[in-house]
């Protein structure tokens, strides 16, 4: 396969994008100056080589100069520990944070299949209960916010998991909620504007 068609292939790959969409990217890259073509590649290598992901939320971060294990949210005394934002992936909690939520967050991974026979193969889910039963057992957390997509896969990801950490949440009194219908049914939450994610959070059950 020529180098054409394999960059083509691999741009596929990318969520959300078809045959005709990564062919264009392919032409605009074979039509721009090298020095185009030079900083994409550069740009490639150092999203490995200066990225980690946190030890406590699971979302991708710029690793600053501190070296630190913990992105900039877990990281920050300005969030209220108290609150749990759960997600399916890394670009939910850009859109969140425009709605203006303090809270922490943390990354399911995805969502779980309908018929699928071991959830944990498809999401983080023992990551999510240990985390959940520590903060809990420390008295610092009071809240777990299901913010999951308003898809037959989200609702099902989110009664699995309240199924799952009930038997914490009686225990340590803790709160488990989910967004208000702000989004409509089908929803990703990726592609929500601020002012509904606001609505949602305000009104959620």
């Amino acid at each position: 396969m020529n180098p054409i068609d394999k960059l083509t292939d691999a741009f596929e790959r990318f969520p959300g994008i078809g045959p005709r969409q990564a062919r264009r990217f392919v032409q605009y890259l074979l039509s721009a100056p090298p020095s185009v073509r030079a900083e994409l590649a550069e740009n490639m290598r150092l999203l490995g080589a200066s990225s980690s992901q946190c030890k406590k939320c699971f979302r991708w971060f710029a690793r600053d100069q501190r070296r630190s294990d913990l992105c900039t949210i877990c990281g920050s005394r300005n969030r209220d520990n108290a609150l749990l934002f759960v997600v399916e992936k890394d670009a939910d909690i850009d859109t969140v944070e425009r709605s203006g939520f303090r809270g922490l967050y943390f990354v399911l991974g995805g969502t779980i299949p309908l018929a699928a026979e071991e959830p944990q193969k498809f999401v983080r889910l023992r990551e999510l209960v240990k985390r959940v039963e520590e903060d809990a057992s420390q008295n610092i957390l009071k809240e777990v916010i299901f913010g999951l997509s308003a898809t037959t896969e989200g609702d099902h990801t989110r009664l699995l998991l309240q199924e799952k950490l009930r038997s914490i949440a009686e225990g340590f009194s803790l709160k488990l909620s989910s967004l208000g219908r702000g989004l409509s049914t089908g929803s990703e939450l990726e592609y929500a504007d601020p002012e509904t994610i606001a609505n949602a959070l305000n009104s959620r059950n």
